[in-house]
């Protein structure tokens, strides 16, 4: 649809807006870039098209566009979340770390920030320290099973085994079809070295996801742990 001459950059952006609620993602981005044209300044517009990238799943797009935003807004914590959620997904951690603190220090309610920090600590290896994000994630919202599932794999590295089985326990009395807390449930197990308990949990899974490629594999491990004789 042909466009009305000497648009300003906030009609393109509601324009973007309006292609990318009927999922015109492309179309959303072009209308962004025109208001970009308009205004290279204008924040929103950054940010929207950061949003428009993340749902093509094009990651790094979106993390230039946010940080294109933040140069231009460095106050908004939408922007900070955003961009720590995504580079979280391209595995840089130490990056989406100081990002999602960033965003924590202007609302620190903000569960997924805690959440997602988490994430990134346990890329690095920080198990302790994402425990803590994870229990605060918790604090700020304690319906989001994610957080119970992590917080469980978090302990399990501690070798925390019967905090993490609690936290598990309690992912499950929220979603007892959640694949991922029958699965982190049977790793705990494995840790434990009750092999037994093991393969309920993965069989479990197995049964809610059959396409579960983790659970197949851990079943796998249990089982020849549980008798090892027989792969003699």
């Amino acid at each position: 649809m042909e466009q009305p001459k000497n648009m300003s950059a906030d009609d393109w952006i509601v324009a973007g807006i309006a292609h990318k609620e009927e999922e015109q993602y492309r179309e959303a981005i072009a209308a962004y870039d025109q208001a970009i044209e308009c205004d290279p300044e204008n924040a929103a517009a950054w940010y929207q098209k950061g949003c428009a990238h993340d749902e093509l799943g094009e990651f790094a797009e979106a993390v230039r566009s946010f940080g294109r935003s933040l140069e231009c807004d460095s106050d908004d914590v939408s922007a900070w979340l955003s961009l720590g959620i995504d580079l979280v997904r391209l595995e840089q951690y130490e990056e989406a770390v100081e990002a999602l603190e960033l965003a924590l220090s202007m609302d620190e309610t903000i569960a997924s920030a805690w959440y997602h920090r988490g994430c990134a600590l346990n890329g690095l290896g920080e198990f302790e320290e994402a425990v803590r994000s994870y229990t605060q994630a918790i604090e700020c919202d304690p319906d989001v099973i994610s957080s119970w599932v992590n917080l469980g794999v978090s302990l399990n590295c501690l070798e925390r085994f019967e905090e993490a089985l609690n936290a598990c326990e309690l992912a499950i009395a929220i979603d007892a079809n959640d694949a991922d807390a029958w699965n982190v449930k049977g790793n705990i197990f494995m840790g434990m070295k009750n092999y037994d308990g093991a393969l309920g949990a993965y069989n479990r899974a197995l049964a809610i996801d059959p396409e579960h490629a983790h659970a197949w594999y851990s079943k796998g491990v249990a089982l020849s742990r549980q008798r090892p004789c027989d792969t003699c």
